[in-house]
């Protein structure tokens, strides 16, 4: 579960959770996209963080991190976003959404896009 899922699950927004412990927005939305770290933030950070998810420090510390979207083919990034969307909302076609993103990460590997180291920890984290 990265960042984004967390706060998806809990059914806020950055902009609410930015309102709720007062840090700015462009913070929450560099940790969300993979531009900082939460290993990076200060224990104040993490701490209003938590509270306001719910979560422990330790618990916001083991999230995985967002995929930086430049080392994938944009057909990948689609079906990766796709399918945290379709978690996200409950989808009834959640299927439908692995066999997508399962069929584009062995077209990004076969055609070369991706290694298959690349493709197996790809496969590993979400199918």
């Amino acid at each position: 579960m990265t960042f984004l899922d967390l706060v998806s699950e809990k059914q806020l927004t950055l902009y609410k959770i930015s309102m709720m412990c007062g840090l700015p927005k462009t913070t929450l939305h560099d940790i969300s996209s993979g531009k900082s770290d939460l290993l990076n933030c200060s224990g104040k950070t993490l701490l209003d963080i938590s509270k306001v998810l719910g979560v422990s420090i330790e618990d916001l510390l083991m999230l995985e991190k967002e995929d930086k979207k430049e080392e994938f083919p944009l057909f990948l990034n689609k079906s990766i976003e796709n399918l945290r969307k379709a978690i996200r909302t409950n989808s009834t076609l959640i299927d439908c959404y692995y066999d997508e993103l399962a069929s584009s990460i062995n077209v990004a590997e076969v055609d070369g896009y991706i290694t298959k180291e690349i493709a197996n920890k790809l496969r590993m984290r979400y199918l």
